[in-house]
């Protein structure tokens, strides 16, 4: 089993190792070379260090020394991203010269001159700082994405709930400012209840400077009528499989842990929070299944479910639940990556109605990995839910 695995990484090394040269080559060529004040080793030694860094920061970071641990995890997850787009950048100015050699749209006195390489490389360079900049921008702004929604079941004398739903908070790699702001945006909304499916935390981060800091004090802070209810989602397992004392410390400021259960609130409707499907692999054991989880409940009543992934969707519908409540795969977070999301998922994003069962999946509040989003908002969801 070792064997198969060191074979996986060494694979997955030498092609990353691979893709770094071949871009390295490809902008030393096209750009690095024409600038005089460029040095050869100084450039290839700053870009091998930025391909070490990423490694280490991504597969190793949790062993380095706390001070060192934020900023080599941003280095890495934002040299990835440009790895990505300037792989993508390359392949498509690849793609064109090709198309060139048989269609020979391009102006052959443009194709001839000396400087046609330094633009094709200055287009790149200029093509993936423009996306990491206005990525970067686009993630810190929060959007608030609102939907109504009708569940054709009366809620005892409740007729309408207004819920602020979020997910994907991944509070270890957040500052102090943006959680406020974050607490200060949901608390403007002025839910009757609030709603969170997973990855509130990010237990593969610093997790040391979440706890020191006791980040979830600010959900103590959030004002709403029927409090906070969450399920967990896939980075809220630690590495040894459970995360106990951090969920214990959600409890302490109010933040309810739902784990394969539910809980009646004011006698009108249910919210009913699954373990994350990573459970069964971090911890050997199953999650529930949700006909045992309802089995004592009155069905007759609404039933809202938070599942982080938006998965299980039929066995959602077959017990009889009304909504369900997923993140997890935010949107793609960069472009084109929302194009396989959607083809993985039923509904990566948005709202989806299947037949009995309604589905609202959210991009999340914020991004994991590099703090960039091309293509997808980080948003707080507002749903506003007319009962009969």
């Amino acid at each position: 089993m070792k064997m198969v695995l060191y074979l996986i990484v060494s694979i997955i090394l030498a092609v990353y190792g691979g893709i770094n040269y071949y871009i390295g080559l490809w902008i030393w060529k096209h750009l690095g070379n024409k600038l005089p004040f460029l040095n050869v080793k100084v450039y290839w030694t700053v870009f091998s260090l930025l391909g070490i860094v990423s490694l280490v920061g991504v597969g190793l970071n949790h062993y380095l020394p706390h001070f060192l641990r934020n900023g080599v995890y941003l280095i890495a997850y934002y040299w990835l991203t440009s790895v990505f787009y300037f792989t993508l950048s390359i392949v498509i100015i690849q793609l064109i010269s090709r198309l060139d050699r048989w269609l020979g749209f391009i102006p052959e006195n443009l194709k001839n001159t000396r400087i046609a390489p330094y633009f094709a490389g200055l287009l790149v360079l200029a093509t993936v700082c423009g996306l990491l900049i206005y990525g970067t921008i686009n993630a810190s702004n929060l959007k608030i994405t609102s939907y109504d929604i009708s569940i054709p079941k009366q809620a005892g004398s409740l007729k309408q709930l207004r819920v602020a739903f979020l997910s994907d908070t991944h509070l270890s790699g957040l500052d102090d400012k943006n959680l406020a702001k974050l607490v200060e945006a949901i608390n403007k909304i002025n839910p009757d209840i609030v709603l969170i499916s997973g990855d509130i935390i990010d237990a593969n981060r610093d997790t040391d400077s979440y706890e020191q800091r006791k980040m979830e004090e600010y959900f103590a802070q959030i004002k709403s009528k029927y409090g906070i209810y969450a399920s967990l989602g896939n980075h809220d397992y630690d590495f040894t499989g459970d995360s106990a004392e951090r969920i214990d410390r959600f409890k302490q400021a109010g933040v309810n842990i739902l784990r394969d259960s539910s809980i009646k609130i004011d006698n009108s409707f249910y919210i009913l929070g699954r373990e994350d499907k990573t459970y069964e692999r971090v911890s050997g054991q199953k999650r529930k299944e949700l006909s045992s989880i309802v089995q004592n409940m009155d069905m007759e009543l609404p039933v809202i479910i938070l599942d982080h992934q938006p998965i299980s969707l039929e066995e959602a519908n077959k017990v009889g639940a009304d909504l369900q409540l997923s993140g997890h795969t935010h949107s793609g977070q960069m472009f084109p990556i929302n194009l396989i999301t959607d083809k993985i998922f039923e509904v990566d994003y948005g709202y989806l109605s299947k037949e009995g069962l309604q589905v609202i999946v959210t991009s999340g509040a914020r991004t994991w990995g590099p703090p960039v989003r091309i293509g997808s908002p980080s948003e707080i969801v507002v749903i506003t839910i007319q009962f009969e």
